[in-house]
């Protein structure tokens, strides 16, 4: 009865969810419109994969099997549904091989669904429609390629792997695994490979893939300069490719190690990665340069508070933005980080007070897109401070024997 208890309780969350983001697509839908989607923009559209695709996806796959099953002379013996699982209990079929595709029909049928999708992206639709498309289409082939074997496994997920491997004969079983393996490995290759990946970047992130391609040719000409190197690297970043960018950055600590642009990378590279006591150390660690002062201390010294606050460190993440606001009194995302711990620590009149201040000053509270920093100024105030006198001796490549 707990179980049951259990399992109609997830489904009733999982509607309530589900509802909540069909609400939430009609009336934002203005956000979605925008050339370049945000971090919580993507956050919302794996939210839409895995409450509205993933149910519906689930359906299909159930869908399948019973057609499936009732062409082989079969009958459900029981069934049950609840939008992020489903249950089939076949029976009454004239041959025990038949198990197999039956228990397949479903994944297969996902598998053809999700290939059926992938010329959408041919016609190079809007940004949030090829995130979509991109995601739901990666969500399905792991789904079905990766996770549901390797659950299954570990006795989780669907029961259709342990039914097949118990009932079905040794000549059904090995083609099955063989498939499933080299369909996994070739996802995973696909899915690792860079070229795919930037060209789905392109459609799903275009402003910056284009600096990207722009810096790559740039690159090529100069292929020894450190600001280019780090250019790459946080242009790859922006467009979502995280392994090109620790590539890059590898570079610039063999060449560069006592360069800032080595220190910067690292900060965001961590950030992204949620290392966040290793990105904080980066951050303080490029603020601490020769030149650096002002807006660019200050931003650098905001994007630190940031990491310390997303550690948890509260008094660490003030401490952070008191400094930051002695470079640049107007840094908004220190200003916005301290009324983020008053909040934290239950102090409301002080974040009410830091609020007012913020406005009488004229500042802009939207933080879009200056998580953890404002990156095209930050990066073009390091590009300008590269250009002073008293930094260029530390900017050039070690000497390698």
């Amino acid at each position: 009865m707990f179980n049951d208890l259990y399992i109609w309780g997830v489904g009733a969350i999982t509607v309530c969810i589900a509802v909540n983001t069909i609400w939430r697509l009609v009336i934002e839908r203005q956000r979605f419109l925008k050339e370049e989607l945000s971090d919580e923009d993507r956050a919302f559209v794996w939210r839409i994969v895995l409450f509205i695709v993933l149910p519906l996806v689930n359906f299909l796959d159930l869908r399948a099997t019973t057609i499936c099953l009732e062409g082989f002379g079969g009958y459900m013996k029981s069934w049950s549904y609840g939008l992020l699982w489903y249950h089939v209990v076949p029976a009454g079929l004239p041959n025990q091989e038949l198990i197999i595709p039956v228990l397949f029909a479903g994944s297969a049928a996902t598998t053809i669904f999700a290939l059926c999708l992938l010329p959408a992206l041919a016609f190079r639709p809007h940004p949030f429609l090829a995130t979509l498309i991109g995601y739901s289409v990666a969500f399905i082939f792991a789904l079905n390629f990766v996770a549901d074997p390797i659950l299954s496994a570990f006795g989780l997920g669907g029961v259709r792997w342990q039914v097949a491997l118990a009932a079905g004969s040794p000549e059904q079983r090995a083609p099955l695994i063989m498939v499933h393996i080299v369909l996994s490995v070739i996802f995973l290759a696909v899915m690792r490979s860079v070229h795919i990946r930037l060209w789905f970047a392109a459609m799903a992130r275009p402003h910056a893939t284009s600096q990207l391609k722009q810096a790559l040719a740039s690159l090529k000409t100069d292929p020894s300069s450190a600001r280019l190197l780090c250019l790459v690297g946080v242009l790859y970043e922006r467009a979502g490719l995280q392994s090109p960018a620790k590539a890059q950055l590898k570079k610039l600590k063999t060449q560069f190690p006592y360069s800032p642009y080595h220190h910067f990378l690292e900060a965001l590279v961590s950030y992204a990665r949620r290392d966040y006591k290793l990105a904080r150390k980066a951050f303080i660690f490029t603020s601490d340069y020769p030149f650096v002062n002002g807006e660019l201390k200050a931003s650098l010294l905001s994007a630190a508070a940031c990491s310390a606050f997303a550690e948890n460190d509260l008094i660490g993440a003030l401490n952070l933005c008191e400094r930051a606001l002695e470079f640049d009194d107007g840094c908004v995302v220190a200003r916005m980080v301290k009324v983020d711990v008053f909040l934290r620590q239950g102090k409301k009149e002080q974040a009410g007070d830091e609020i007012m201040v913020a406005m009488h000053m004229g500042l802009d509270l939207d933080l879009e897109n200056k998580i953890p920093l404002q990156l095209e100024n930050a990066y073009n105030m390091l590009v300008a401070m590269e250009e002073t006198k008293g930094v260029r001796h530390i900017l050039q490549p070690t000497n390698r024997f």
